[in-house]
């Protein structure tokens, strides 16, 4: 499970007032509403129906997932660990491609690893690290054809990038769809609790 915590702390803001308001609670068939009951910004429902899960409002496209018969059961299984949106992004139509977009600082941080992994078990020429900063890290990177050819074309003293770098995948969640993971898993946390209360 990959850790967002800039996305959990905005969505933790986002929410802070948010109220649960039940509009159908009948067996695999749910429609749950979270807002803020004195404005609308960043309400979400949550809606259920046999084999799908749908999160939808001021949340970004919205997104219908599917795999269990109780889409709450599968949200659930996870709750221990986070957010798990690598797995969950499979359950879209469109599967994860459909939920990333190209990230800079994903590229940066490849960049970073595959030096440090070449330093310490291949060796670098002496400057080489300088050289990166200034040739790739420095540079404008916000465009991925643009960021590609940089990196395509670095080389200091014989050392370049060891594979192709239009191989790489620089693509990471979008920030939409990691809020929406947030929101069903706190969504269901909610709404467990609600019934417990009744129960009891």
């Amino acid at each position: 499970m990959t850790d967002y915590p800039e996305i959990a702390a905005r969505f933790a803001r986002d929410t802070a007032k948010h109220e649960m308001t039940v509009l159908l609670d009948d067996g695999l068939y749910r429609h749950l509403r979270f807002m803020n009951p004195k404005n609308s910004e960043y309400w979400f429902e949550i809606v259920t129906w046999p084999g799908s899960l749908a999160v939808r409002g001021d949340v970004g496209d919205g997104y219908v997932f599917t795999r269990l018969n109780d889409m709450f059961e599968f949200f659930r299984s996870d709750r221990r660990w986070g957010i798990n949106p690598h797995y969950w992004a499979e359950k879209l139509g469109g599967g994860r491609r459909s939920v990333k977009e190209y990230s800079e600082a994903r590229l940066r941080q490849l960049v970073v690893e595959r030096f440090v992994e070449d330093a310490r078990y291949n060796g670098v020429p002496a400057g080489t690290g300088k050289a990166l900063r200034t040739w790739v890290l420095n540079e404008d990177l916000s465009d991925e054809h643009q960021a590609r050819n940089v990196m395509e074309d670095f080389a200091h003293l014989g050392y370049e990038f060891r594979d192709d770098v239009w191989e790489w995948d620089f693509h990471d969640y979008d920030d939409s769809f990691l809020w929406c993971c947030y929101a069903i898993q706190w969504g269901i946390a909610q709404y467990d609790t609600a019934r417990k209360a009744v129960a009891a």
